[in-house]
């Protein structure tokens, strides 16, 4: 599921680098949302190989995304609900954004009610993290994720960072909330996982991007 592309440069307040630098390194299974208010580059979803922050607070909105089993031999694209983290780096250094285990479905379900996800240190020591679940009525991959986090931050939540609101942000008409999402439900068929992601992210996109993808396939027929 790793596409390999790398966010970096994505800071609260600054559009150039400081001197002084943290990398955060994420699972290839974690598909990154917004990063301190802005939607990550380069994607709807993008899985990234790591993160370059400033020292201080910063907050993700990100999603992990796995295939897991469920039973002996059948196996299913699972999809956490928007995840919201809030924490402050101290100082420059390596850092890493660790899972829990995600096997089976078993493993999803306790993730969906406990997502006990960490950042650590080299030295595998945890940073004090603001969490939280964010609900958004039919999330999809087309909705507006700055503004339905800008109106949790405004809306003092458990995970909000007041910091990152504009100047003179607008009251929101529908407030984002915190909460376990319900995901919609999405059906797919397919001889193999491959193709069932295929159908997956093809159904959650919106209309200008399946029309692009459609352009893509019509010039690149299966050999």
């Amino acid at each position: 599921m790793k596409r390999g592309w790398i966010v970096t440069g994505l800071l609260a307040l600054s559009v150039c680098l400081p001197a002084t630098a943290a990398t955060l390194a994420l699972s290839p299974d974690v598909d990154v949302l917004v990063v301190d208010g802005k939607k990550a580059a380069g994607s709807s979803l993008n899985q990234a190989e790591q993160l370059t922050l400033a020292p201080g607070r910063h907050q993700l909105l990100f999603r992990v995304s796995r295939v897991l089993r469920a039973g002996a031999r059948d196996q299913y694209l699972y999809h956490s609900s928007p995840q919201i983290a809030a924490f402050d780096i101290p100082a420059e250094g390596a850092w890493q954004l660790t899972l829990p285990r995600l096997e089976n479905d078993a493993d999803g379900k306790r993730f969906d009610a406990h997502p006990d996800y960490q950042v650590v240190d080299g030295n595998q020591h945890p940073l004090p993290v603001r969490r939280d679940t964010l609900q958004i009525p039919g999330l999809s991959l087309g909705a507006d994720l700055e503004k339905a986090i800008a109106e949790y931050n405004a809306a003092n939540q458990p995970a909000s960072v007041t910091a990152l609101l504009p100047a003179a942000a607008a009251s929101p008409a529908l407030p984002a909330t915190s909460g376990t999402v319900s995901q919609a439900s999405v059906t797919v068929q397919g001889e193999n996982v491959a193709e069932q992601m295929l159908q997956y992210w093809f159904q959650q996109a919106d209309a200008p991007t399946r029309q692009r993808f459609l352009n893509w396939a019509e010039k690149h027929p299966a050999r």
